[in-house]
């Protein structure tokens, strides 16, 4: 091979080393071959759901809510049972985090039985949340968003898995919280 074959075998090389990993990385995107990852678990409401206005009776700080009709079914005890045990489970971030149940007129009798729960009567806001799936778990923020939300379930080992969710979403979301 001559010296000017060499050099141009080498200076193709050298281009295909560069462009290639350019080339492959556009195949992977246009094709959609990659999942791009997503850091939270629950439903994430966009845009976020402003309930500023009608949030007078919430207490202020982070809020881990249910929006309960008259009715408490299996799924809505899970949940009020899970929301317990997150409120324990976050430590010393619990004084950030107040467990609230939205409900719309009448308490439903199964509350009673969870005194740590800040209960708030509200229709304006039981109709501003009518968007979400009922009896859903909502993370809302100290300026009055709901930003994320999860299904609960009757079963309990569903609902264990659930709350290991809404946890590692809650923890995110105070450590990169400069509010609240």
């Amino acid at each position: 091979m001559t010296q000017v074959k060499r050099s141009r075998l080498t200076l193709i090389t050298l281009v295909l080393v560069f462009l290639l990993p350019i080339i492959a990385a556009k195949l992977v995107l246009d094709r959609h071959w990659y999942q791009g990852a997503a850091t939270n678990h629950g439903t994430m409401i966009v845009p976020p759901l402003d309930i500023a206005d009608v949030s007078t009776g919430l207490p202020a700080g982070w809020r881990l809510g249910l929006l309960v009709d008259q009715e408490c079914p299996a799924q809505c005890q899970q949940a009020l049972h899970i929301m317990n045990q997150i409120d324990v489970a976050l430590g010393k971030e619990t004084e950030r985090v107040t467990p609230t149940v939205i409900h719309t007129s009448t308490l439903p009798p199964t509350l009673a039985q969870h005194p740590t729960i800040t209960t708030v009567a509200s229709s304006e806001l039981a109709q501003l949340l009518g968007e979400i799936p009922p009896h859903s778990l909502l993370i809302i923020d100290p300026l009055g968003l709901v930003v994320l939300y999860y299904p609960t379930h009757a079963d309990a080992q569903r609902m264990r898995m659930e709350a290991k969710n809404v946890l590692a979403d809650l923890r995110t979301l105070l450590k990169l919280s400069k509010v609240g």
